[in-house]
Order: structure tokens, then C-alpha cells, then sequence
């Protein structure tokens, strides 16, 4: 007997609700992943993806997997023990990026910014000077703690020291923008989750020029067959005309992701972008009204979700817990801790269909009704 699961409304950072065109697509019979209609098919759907990274000079591929899968084929792809990298640890995906390196047997070196702020990038620049790092690697949207660390500079800080930005954005592609190219971000990792509006299931990497050079020059590369960025382009290359993936494709997931492409190129990542932001501040001001705290700097909040704190007395596990169970409702949780090290924050997001208005509404009327 199969367990019948229960389905609540998804105001969570990621997995997200997707449009109703996106799961019919998930839905339609399956289709090869090699000759046929598809080789054709992925490579304009690899060129719709393109102004999503911001990038005309750069290269993407689409794997099946989630956003760990794309960022371990960036670090396995391009890290090697004789390596060393600076970690941007401002948040709690800053703690995974570490582990990740680490796992990888390539010495790395921790830079640690404030709860909810941005990294100091004098900081980064004083390290980069100190320790002759080859890579920087930073969560782009940090969601555990709703900040966006800022691109342009730290690909600034890469150059200026010849080094490669490295970006985890699984939680910001489709929805914040990146412009790989001006930005001087050199690979960038991504998912279908979240801003992209899709289910789990798609893993992409984004891989700049200066990228592609140290990659081409790497000798005696020994990174596991589906995670080498190396072999995916080798195969979209030299096997483009009827088997451009490296291994067999989410062929339905991907004529969902190529109809979602559609719509973000339509409106503009930067619209978009603007469009999530504004749904944020709307339920920022709501929420301010009823006396929920919102402690991120406005400089630099996250367009695609915010933090919040509790009234004074109130723990964030009771307002979740009575979300789910009696709104049917999920939102996210928070790290900041009362004196007593009480979890006194909850995270909700505003991208994808959670940001349309009767969301917020809705969001503002719960809290409301929980508070009465």
C-alpha cells in the first residue's frame, strides 16, 4: 500500500510550485535523448539559457540531478589537491561550500561574514594578497539567511589576483540576476527547483571563457565521468547531431525547462527580478504591521525570499508547525536564536507563483489570524 501524501502550499526557499504548463510538460510520454527531434531541440534550449546566466561568450549544460549535482560537477570539474581556495562563509550554504571543498581533499581557507550581511569584501581582497588562492568560491543568494553577496566585486578581486570566481546560485538562477559576463563570474551552479519554477530534477552549470582556459590546460584531470564538465561539452560537441548529453537526458523535464525559458526571456531577468522584489517589500510591509521583524539589510535582501522574526514570547517552530497543520502552509525556517538558543526566525519566499499577490495575501491573513 502506497502512502497518499499530503500536499500544502509552498512558500518555502525551494522546491517550489510550478505552473500548470510546467508539470504537463513533466507529464507528457517520455522522448529519446539522442537523434530524432532532440539534438536540435537541446541546443536551442542551451541557447535560451544563455541571457538567464547573462552570459554570450560562456557556455551551459543542463544534467540531471539537483543543485549539489551542478555544484560538485563545478568543484570536481575544476579543483585539484594542489589547489587552494577562499570560501565565502556568510550563511549556512557558506558552511556547505566549505564541506564540499573539503571533501574534495583541496585546501581551502575561510573568510566568515556576520549573520545576514554581506561579506566584507576588504576582507576577501586581504586574504586573496595573504594566500595566493586560485579560486574564490561563494553562495551568490545565501536563502538560509535571504541576503544576495554581492558578484561584480569579488570577480574584481579573481582578476585583479588571476584567480576564478567560482558561484553557487541554485537558489538565485531565473530569478536574481547574475551577468555572468560583467559580473566576472566564472562558473555559476544552478537547479530547477527554485526560481527556474520546475520540479527537482535538472542541475545546471554555467562556464565562462576563463574558465574553459584552465580547464583545457588541466593535465591528468581525474574527475568522476558524470560530474566532468569536460566530458558534457566534449559530447555536445563532437556528438551535437544526435547525442549532445553526456548521459541520457530528463527529456520531459527539459520541455518544461525550455517552455519556462520562454517566459523569463519574455519578461527579462531583470524584470523579473524587480517583480520579486517588489512582491518581497509588499509582504515585508504587511508583515511589519502585524510585528513580525525583518532583520536583513535592506541593501542587500534577497529579491526572491525574506527573513523574518517573531513577536517578542513566540518561537518560529509554533507559527510553522500551525502553518502546516491548520493553514496547510509551508514556510521556511530561520537561523537566528533567542538567548535560550530558540529558533525566533522563518523564511518565506516571493519568487515563481508564491509571489503572485493572493500569496502574499494570503501569507499576511495567516500570520494575522495566527497572532489573534
Amino acid at each position: 500500500m502506497s502512502l497518499t501524501m499530503h500536499k500544502p502550499l509552498l512558500m518555502i526557499p525551494g522546491p517550489t510550485d510550478s505552473p500548470p504548463e510546467v508539470l504537463r510538460r513533466c507529464g507528457l510520454p517520455t522522448f529519446p535523448h539522442y537523434e530524432g527531434d532532440f539534438p536540435a531541440f537541446y541546443k536551442q534550449l542551451v541557447d535560451k539559457m544563455k541571457p538567464i546566466f547573462g552570459t554570450t561568450e560562456g557556455t551551459v549544460q543542463i544534467a540531471n540531478g539537483s543543485g549539489t549535482t551542478a555544484v560538485c560537477m563545478m568543484l570536481a570539474s575544476i579543483l585539484t589537491p594542489d589547489d587552494s581556495v577562499l570560501v565565502i562563509h556568510n550563511g549556512g550554504f557558506g558552511d556547505y561550500a566549505e564541506a564540499n571543498v573539503r571533501c574534495l581533499g583541496v585546501p581551502c581557507t575561510v573568510v566568515k561574514g556576520e549573520h545576514g550581511t554581506v561579506i566584507d569584501c576588504a576582507k576577501v581582497r586581504e586574504e586573496m594578497r595573504r594566500g595566493g588562492h586560485s579560486f574564490i568560491l561563494v553562495t551568490h543568494n545565501e536563502s538560509s539567511t535571504a541576503i544576495v553577496n554581492p558578484l561584480p566585486p569579488l570577480g574584481e578581486i579573481a582578476r585583479e589576483f588571476g584567480a576564478l570566481l567560482l558561484v553557487d546560485s541554485v537558489s538565485g538562477v531565473g530569478g536574481v540576476v547574475i551577468d555572468m559576463d560583467g559580473s566576472g563570474a566564472d562558473v555559476v551552479a544552478g537547479a530547477s527547483q527554485k526560481c527556474l519554477e520546475l520540479p527537482p530534477g535538472l542541475g545546471l552549470v554555467a562556464i565562462g571563457p576563463r574558465a574553459w582556459d584552465h580547464l583545457w590546460a588541466m593535465e591528468n584531470r581525474r574527475v568522476p565521468y558524470v560530474l566532468d564538465i569536460v566530458r558534457w561539452q566534449n559530447s555536445f560537441e563532437t556528438r551535437g547531431d544526435w547525442h549532445p548529453q553526456l548521459t541520457t537526458g530528463a527529456t520531459t523535464m527539459l520541455y518544461a525547462l525550455d517552455w519556462m525559458a520562454d517566459r523569463i526571456n519574455e519578461e527579462g531577468i531583470a524584470n523579473r527580478q524587480e517583480r520579486f522584489r517588489a512582491a518581497g517589500d509588499y509582504l515585508k510591509a504587511g508583515m511589519a504591521e502585524l510585528g513580525f521583524g525583518n532583520p536583513t539589510d535592506p541593501r542587500h535582501a534577497s529579491p526572491v525570499l525574506s527573513e523574518f522574526t517573531m513577536p517578542e514570547g513566540i518561537l518560529a517552530s509554533e507559527f510553522r508547525s500551525w502553518c502546516v497543520a491548520e493553514r496547510n502552509t509551508m514556510i521556511g525556517g530561520g537561523m537566528r536564536l533567542n538567548a535560550a538558543g530558540d529558533g525566533i526566525s522563518f523564511r518565506v519566499a516571493h519568487f515563481g507563483l508564491a509571489a503572485e499577490r493572493g500569496c502574499m495575501d494570503h501569507m499576511l491573513k495567516i500570520a494575522r489570524e495566527f497572532l489573534t
